[in-house]
């Protein structure tokens, strides 16, 4: 009786659409946003997801397509859509972590020649800025055409696009993966693979887990060109602190440190504890791989110069 119920529950579960991406304890840099209308393109997506281990979204409209909707030529919902360029069918649910993706791949059918309108509504409700991405999408007849080059100019003239792909309704496994393995992967290697934002206190590596947050996403971004050494000081008997030379965002809240954290404090300045205090910070990180008896002995003696950088 039990498995039978476990089997049930599993058979709901994956019936749910996915209205957002489990964001919270992920931190792939790889997203896949598919609309699919038929289940054509929700099959690839998955395929593609697996493929790059990336997370996965659903977009889902608020006001679902009934079969009517879906039927050519009829004048229905789905005609008069494409028919008008500035329609932006609504989205239920969201994405609140956007800022940590890198690549975005984005499935959906064709419709008259062009993705659907709400592949307009996700492109204009986030801010693609920097980012990579990429589309392909599914017809059993219609080719890919100017679907690809006309959703460009929905994001900003900085995003890196890829080369689009058409593929059949039906299309198999094997030629899904081919395509990620021979067009996407090799793109991640090459400019994704093993980045990451490093520290150094006087040019020894440690190991950080970096918060989630926008400080972290703006330093990142500031430094990926050229790394950021910045001159620490010791002070109170329980930090070493130092100018950033610019300013992060904010998310001060009342924190009481340990040993190995590293914060913000006044959105300028970088300061890593080697004992503890209680202020307003942004919280940045905290060393891994030191005791805090460790953390006293590389910071509680003199001032140390730590280094930023994204490998």
């Amino acid at each position: 009786m039990k498995r039978i119920v476990i089997t049930l529950l599993m058979m709901i579960l994956c019936t749910l659409p996915l209205l957002s991406v489990a964001a919270e304890g992920t931190d792939s840099r790889i997203l896949v946003a598919y609309f699919s209308a038929t289940g054509n393109t929700k099959a690839i997506a998955q395929t593609v997801a697996n493929e790059l281990g990336a997370d996965l979204y659903e977009i889902v409209p608020e006001d679902p397509y009934t079969e009517a909707d879906l039927a050519y030529y009829t004048g229905g919902r789905c005609d008069q859509e494409q028919d008008d360029p500035s329609v932006r069918p609504g989205i239920a649910g969201g994405i609140e972590n956007m800022d940590q993706y890198e690549l975005v791949v984005i499935g959906h059918p064709i419709w008259h020649g062009q993705a659907p309108r709400i592949i307009s509504t996700f492109l204009e409700s986030y801010d693609f800025s920097g980012k990579t991405l990429v589309t392909f999408c599914t017809s059993h007849s219609s080719p890919l055409g100017s679907s690809a080059q006309n959703l460009h100019s929905l994001v900003p003239g900085t995003v890196i696009w890829l080369n689009s792909r058409r593929f059949p309704g039906d299309a198999s496994v094997e030629n899904v993966k081919a395509w990620v393995d021979t067009e996407i992967i090799p793109y991640v290697e090459e400019n994704m693979k093993g980045k990451a934002l490093t520290l150094k206190i006087d040019g020894t590596f440690v190991t950080v887990e970096w918060e989630k947050n926008d400080a972290i996403l703006a330093l990142s971004e500031r430094i990926k060109d050229a790394p950021l050494t910045v001159q620490m000081s010791m002070y109170g008997g329980f930090e070493q602190v130092g100018s950033l030379g610019t300013s992060l965002p904010r998310e001060d809240q009342e924190t009481t440190t340990s040993a190995g954290d590293i914060v913000l404090y006044a959105g300028n300045q970088i300061v890593v504890f080697y004992g503890s205090n209680s202020w307003a910070y942004t919280r940045l990180g905290h060393i891994t791989d030191k005791t805090p008896a460790e953390m006293r002995e590389l910071l509680g003696k003199h001032d140390v110069t730590v280094t930023l950088s994204f490998d």
